[in-house]
């Protein structure tokens, strides 16, 4: 394996690799390598749901998403006969 090191990595895209490390409870290292791969295309991506389960939703998110999923919730007997 080869090694890579980079020197002057502008503040912002630091910052968003750390972030995206910490999201996903990764070593930055694993995440430069993470990103650098997808970038390239080298790395076959399972569908990102991320988005869906962030711990970013408000409060006003949380209840129409509930409310959209109240159905799901139901268990109708006649299905278990």
């Amino acid at each position: 394996m080869k090694s890579l090191t980079l020197h002057n990595i502008d503040d912002v895209l630091y910052q968003r690799l750390v972030e995206i490390a910490a999201d996903q409870n990764l070593s930055l290292n694993t995440t430069a390598k993470s990103v650098l791969g997808d970038s390239l295309g080298l790395t076959k991506k399972k569908r990102d749901l991320s988005w869906l389960f962030s711990k970013k939703w408000t409060a006003k998110e949380t209840t129409a998403f509930d409310k959209a999923i109240a159905d799901t919730e139901k268990i109708d007997a006649e299905d278990w006969k």
